[in-house]
């Protein structure tokens, strides 16, 4: 018994120390040291949040894909089109499956569809499909997957994963299309690419990419860091302006311009970061940022060219990131209030520089407000497609009025599906 003692305490003091290094390199690796070797931090991470792990994968079962939405109660739509509305958007038609259709608003109609039934995540979704003249279809999955081609059939063509791709696809010059997207390192798509500093403290942070594609094969013809043309344009102070330091770019859209025009050239790109709160436009041919523009929107969405002066953008209105009020100070007894923040839509005349907001009593008297995404886009006979992200309620507001105002229904109960950025067809 006696020799068992000193065994015993040796073998306690070897396992607390080999406990108190291991809670050592787990608080440093949470403070992101940087001699804590990438793999070492990655092992300790899954580790350490295995448990948190196990009661997420368990709630995911216990609740619907993430592509359903409840339903606002007391919902009443309203249809008041004249013209019909074409509009391609994806849903669920099972958690494994989806489907793509051009739908009709206005009669409710699905006019052609598409199946994809390959999905490896219940709760993914198809991300603004864009249909070319031979009814193909390029789209991606929102979990930053590679761009998918598939053919009326709903057959696959081929696959670009060589990047990751991120929120919008836009049809571009000459049988090309672009995208946001990552690049990829070491298999990884989100990672920390860039770096900046401030008074010796280091911000590294997740860089964007933007991506042109040949339509008919999915071949790259030019990709292009932000990050390296906010350095090559002297523009990195954007980087700070962010309410998000790990990721100040959020690139959600990328417009290509098709036409020469007085303020805009074919070829010219522009770019909306959200979380910035900035919309450049971007010359790749030379280089060259042409204008950046900043003003009274925020975390806004989806800018569409409008016309060789004019653009026109969703403003979501809202911080990038929620924050709860502040508790350490009291409330004064007469507040100052200010009128409450809806969404809204902006055009912006580059001749100009003027903003002028589209329908905003609209947004006022409806409430309409995103927090994130969302987009709008013009009709062919006029009025505005408008999806209302977080809700996922669908508009068309025209004239002063609104003249539709929809969910898409889901099968189960007390639910909808989600909006996945639809695209007005012709």
């Amino acid at each position: 018994m006696l020799r068992k003692v000193p065994i015993f305490i040796a073998n306690t003091v070897l396992v607390l120390t080999v406990l108190c290094a291991f809670g050592w390199v787990v608080r440093e690796t949470t403070k992101g040291k940087q001699w804590v070797p990438h793999r070492v931090s990655r092992s300790i991470t899954f580790f350490t949040t295995l448990p948190d792990r196990l009661m997420i994968a368990k709630a995911a079962v216990e609740r619907l894909p993430l592509v359903y939405v409840p339903s606002p109660e007391n919902f009443e739509p309203v249809n008041e089109l004249e013209e019909d509305v074409k509009v391609l958007v994806s849903y669920a038609n099972a958690n494994w499956k989806r489907t793509i259709a051009i739908k009709n608003l206005r009669t409710g109609e699905e006019l052609k569809t598409w199946n994809v039934d390959r999905l490896a995540n219940p709760h993914n979704r198809i991300m603004h499909s864009l249909m070319l003249p031979d009814s193909s279809l390029i789209y991606s999955l929102n979990g930053v997957t590679g761009l998918i081609k598939i053919d009326k059939n709903s057959e696959r063509l081929w696959k670009q994963d060589t990047i990751a791709h991120h929120h919008a696809i836009n049809m571009g010059v000459d049988n090309t299309f672009w995208a946001n997207t990552y690049s990829k390192d070491k298999g990884e798509h989100i990672y920390y690419g860039a770096r900046f500093s401030i008074d010796g403290r280091e911000f590294p942070f997740i860089d964007n990419t933007i991506t042109q594609f040949d339509a008919e094969t999915g071949r790259i013809l030019y990709h292009k860091s932000v990050t390296e043309i906010l350095i090559e344009n002297d523009l990195t102070h954007l980087l700070i302006k962010s309410d998000s330091p790990g990721d100040p770019l959020h690139i959600n859209d990328v417009q290509p311009v098709l036409t020469d025009g007085a303020y805009m050239k074919k070829g010219d790109v522009f770019l909306s970061s959200r979380t910035s709160s900035w919309i450049m436009q971007f010359r790749p041919a030379t280089g060259k940022v042409v204008a950046l523009i900043e003003g009274p929107f925020m975390s806004q969405h989806d800018v569409d060219i409008e016309s060789d002066s004019t653009i026109i953008f969703f403003n979501n209105g809202g911080q990038t990131l929620k924050g709860d009020r502040p508790s350490q100070h009291r409330l004064a007894e007469n507040l100052i209030e200010v009128a409450p923040q809806f969404s809204g839509v902006v055009r912006y005349n580059l001749a100009s520089g003027k903003f002028e907001r589209i329908y905003p009593e609209l947004f006022a008297q409806n409430e309409i407000f995103s927090f994130t995404e969302s987009l709008v886009e013009e009709l062919p006979g006029g009025g505005y497609y408008i999806e209302e992200q977080n809700s996922s309620v669908l508009w068309v507001l025209k004239d002063g009025e609104v003249k539709y105002k929809n969910i898409l229904p889901s099968q189960h109960e007390g639910h909808h599906h989600l909006a996945n950025w639809g695209r007005v067809m012709p």
